[in-house]
């Protein structure tokens, strides 16, 4: 599954510093980043940009779009912020496979309804351990974050083009809502807007008498 590319309306966004929590999934834990691990963030973040859409978004512009959106600068700001959550899955060695950029969200796109919305900004999974179930474990660790902050509703945006995207968006239960175009140079390209509602999930847990 490759990445999924975003508006270029705001830069890094906001983010959260939190304490490290990490659920294994097989010899992929996840966890939450912390400020140190801004650099690895970064570097991980372009390196995918870069192999997922670098044949399709060429030079010059792609060197200039990864220093504006994966600056280390730019990512520590995010994981510093409140209103952001950054989740990295690790392989056995320690090293970042993957890893999901959520934030609240308070001005969505059309189509995008419910209480409390949350964006994913981006959400990478390195090719080389794709189809190893490492994408859908960080997903849901977003979905249990967007419950457990009050959120109803979560979205992304993703280009028309990368079925393989589409697709795994589709299974994890996300339905294209509207569209959004995405600015990179003098290319405009044609995005999905994707949203997924958590309202029925957040209702039969606080109902569940267990």
């Amino acid at each position: 599954m490759g990445a999924w590319r975003r508006r270029r309306k705001t830069n890094a966004g906001h983010s959260r510093v939190a304490l490290v929590a990490t659920r294994t999934t097989g010899p992929f834990p996840i966890r939450r980043c912390t400020i140190d691990d801004a650099a690895t963030m970064a570097s991980l973040g372009a390196r995918l940009f870069a192999e997922a859409y670098g044949p399709t978004h060429p030079e010059p512009e792609l060197s200039r779009y990864l220093a504006r959106s994966f600056s280390v600068a730019g990512i520590r700001d995010a994981i510093s912020d409140d209103g952001v959550t950054m989740y990295v899955a690790e392989d056995s060695d320690g090293s970042a496979i993957a890893y999901a950029y959520l934030r609240t969200s308070p001005d969505p796109p059309s189509g995008v309804r419910g209480v409390r919305p949350f964006e994913i900004v981006r959400f990478y999974v390195d090719g080389v351990h794709q189809g190893r179930g490492i994408g859908a474990a960080l997903m849901e660790e977003c979905f249990d974050d967007v419950k457990n902050r009050g959120g109803e509703v979560i979205w992304l945006q993703v280009w028309k083009e990368a079925p393989w995207a589409v697709g795994f968006y589709a299974r994890m239960g996300f339905s294209v809502v509207s569209s959004a175009p995405f600015y990179f140079g003098d290319q405009v390209g044609d995005d999905h807007i994707m949203a997924k509602s958590l309202r029925s999930v957040v209702s039969t847990r606080r109902t569940d008498p267990r």
